[in-house]
This record gives structure tokens, sequence and C-alpha cells, in this order.
């Protein structure tokens, strides 16, 4: 049995620097504009944020083939490694399935699991992965503390404007609802996504309403052992965000990561949403 190596797909929002510290491979999401697909590998999120105020269409994204994850598995089976792989949630990616497909061509030597999480909570589990992979963890013991650990994993999230999430139906079995209090009210959604779904928390009427939301429920967490905060463009509260989770959390506030999400977050939330990701302790 060789060491194990962690594959993941895009939608976690890792930085480049981290996914090179935690030898993480990651699988690209593809964006599309219209008729036009990029990878998420191509494509920086100031030229997203361009072609999205510019395009006729609304982007959209799509998940890896079963092609991609195999090259990302290949590439690391071949050289001895074994690996456990996480995607975004099945309920709402075709990852997972693409990437189970893949698998199946390497003889047990590649494990999958389902985050059932997605940008920072989805990072932060990865980052547990990468750590048990690199201090030596069997990708046995790997898939069982994954398996714990989701379920302990959440995003709690505020939503700016609901037009990118209405064309997106990604929140379709919640939007009536979300869509009703947002409209009557004039209020901004906080939602929260937990063990691979959404639900519906409260709303909040300014940024820093959406802000104190967020730390209030954070709080109701406690204890957290991993703390992460991500937006999307426009935000100006996500640095405050990380600052108020250092300040009640046991981290360092360079511990609680700080990122602006990427194509697969920001194509649903749109721009100014704000979002703190914890993994309760």
């Amino acid at each position: 049995m060789g060491s194990v190596r962690i594959v993941a797909d895009d939608g976690c929002d890792l930085s480049p620097d981290l996914v090179a510290e935690y030898q993480v491979e990651i699988v690209p999401v593809f964006v599309r504009f219209g008729e036009e697909m990029m990878s998420s590998h191509e494509l920086t999120l100031d030229e997203f944020w361009a072609r999205a105020a510019n395009s006729p269409q609304p982007p959209g994204t799509s998940a890896a083939g079963p092609g991609a994850f195999y090259e990302a598995f290949d590439k690391l089976v071949s050289v001895g490694h074994d690996v456990v792989c996480l995607t975004l949630p099945g309920l709402y990616s075709s990852s997972y399935n693409s990437a189970w497909m893949a698998a199946q061509e390497f003889d047990g030597r590649v494990r999958v699991v389902d985050s059932r999480s997605f940008s920072l909570g989805m990072g932060l589990v990865v980052l547990h992965a990468a750590r048990d992979a690199l201090a030596g963890c069997s990708a046995e013991a790997i898939q069982a503390m994954l398996e714990e650990l989701r379920a302990r994993t959440s995003v709690i999230f505020a939503l700016d404007t609901l037009e990118w999430v209405r064309r997106g139906g990604r929140l379709a079995r919640l939007l009536p609802l979300v869509d009703r209090v947002a409209r009557t009210l004039s209020v901004k959604p906080v939602l929260e996504f937990h063990d691979g779904d959404f639900r519906l928390l409260g709303a909040t009427r300014s940024a820093q309403g959406a802000l104190q939301r967020i730390e209030d429920e954070v709080r109701a967490r406690i204890p957290v052992e991993s703390a992460g905060t991500a937006y999307t463009r426009g935000c100006q509260t996500a640095s405050e965000m990380a600052a108020r989770l250092a300040s009640f959390i046991e981290l360092k506030q360079g511990e609680i990561l700080l990122t602006e999400a990427g194509a697969v977050f920001a194509v649903h939330a749109g721009p100014r949403a704000l979002g703190a990701a914890v993994i309760r302790a």
C-alpha cells in the first residue's frame, strides 16, 4: 500500500499556495458563457466577473467528466500513491459520479468521498484529509475520518441578491420561500449548507446585519476546530468577518482562511455574498 494523496475538484476554493503546500491535486470545473466553455484553471476571477457582466446569457458551471478525474488519478497512482478524492455534493453536481466512474479503473486504489459541502466548507475538509495523508494515514482511515467530519461541517452565508440563484436553480426547493421573504420584507436571506443540503436560517436588511447574523450562527456552533471566510466580488465585510471569528474562536486570525470564492459559488451566489465555513469540534 502506497502513501496517500488527495484529489479534489475546484469547488473547494483553496488558494494555489495551500494546494501546493498540502500536495492536493485539483480537477477543474468548467464555466459556461453561452456556447463557450472555459476551464476554471484557465479563467481568473477578474476575467470571470468581466465576462459575467458583459455576457448576454448568465454564466453556468459544469463538472469535469470521468476523463479529467482519470487523468488526475492516473498521475498519482502511476507513481505509487493511493488516492482519496473529495467532490462537490452529489445532490447538486455530477462531479461525484464522474469521479466514481473514473475510480473504477484503479482496482481499489482510489476512494471517492462526497464532501457534502462547497467552497471553503469543502476546502476545510480537503485540508484535514491532506494533513492526514501527509502524516502517513491510510486511505481507509482518511475516508472514515472524512465521513465523520463532513457531518460537522457547515457553510453559513448571506446573499445580497437573489438574481443569480434564481437562474442557477441550486435553491429550487427553497427558492419560493426565500424569494417570498426577500421580496415581501426587502431583506437578504441567510442560509446554511450542511450535510449536503440548504436550509433557510433567517434574513437581514443590511451587510452589517448579515455579518452579525453569521457571527451569531457560528457562535451557536462553538466549539469550532476549523473556520474560514469566503466572499464574492464586491463584498466589503469579509476581512471584518474573519477578524470577528478570530475574536471568539480559539484560533489565531491567520489560521482562519479568507478567500474570494471561485466560479462554482459565484455563479449561483452572485456579487457581494459573504459566508463563514466551520467545522464543529
